[in-house]
């Protein structure tokens, strides 16, 4: 069995090469319309595609981040990808860095076979209500 770590290690780095450049275009191609990220604050917080989209006009920043050690694991037409990675992100006045687990579920799509984000889970390594209550602002359906 081929490892598919390298190409869902390429898929997450294209994703957050494209939330570092702002480029909705190339994410929205990248990560499913149904797809939610788990962001790891105390308390947990889940944003939609559509609350994630908007939060990148919104202030949510990632100025930086270096992929670690990976490992990816395929389920049928699904797959896991587990990863560390050192982020840097910003969220209004709040500044959000170092080493942070990211957790994805990929699904391979019926007609163009291609791999597509279904959701997402960033945890850090430290917590922080306040950045917890900053996100929870960026929900749209709030």
């Amino acid at each position: 069995m081929t490892d598919i770590t390298p190409l869902l290690d390429d898929g997450g780095r294209r994703l957050m090469q494209a939330w570092l450049e702002r480029d909705r275009g190339t994410i929205k191609a990248l990560v499913r319309s149904d797809c939610v990220m788990m962001f790891g604050t105390a308390p947990p917080v889940l944003l939609d595609r559509s609350s994630f989209l908007a939060a990148l006009d919104s202030g949510l920043v990632l100025a930086g981040f270096r992929s670690k050690e990976a490992a990816g694991r395929r389920h049928g037409r699904a797959a896991w990808f587990t990863g560390h990675v050192e982020l840097e992100l910003e969220l209004g006045k709040h500044k959000w860095q170092g080493g942070f687990l990211v957790t994805d579920l990929w699904r391979k799509a019926r007609l163009s076979r291609r791999w597509k984000l279904a959701e997402r889970s960033l945890a850090p390594i430290e917590a922080d209500e306040n950045l917890s209550d900053a996100i929870r602002r960026l929900q749209l359906w709030r």
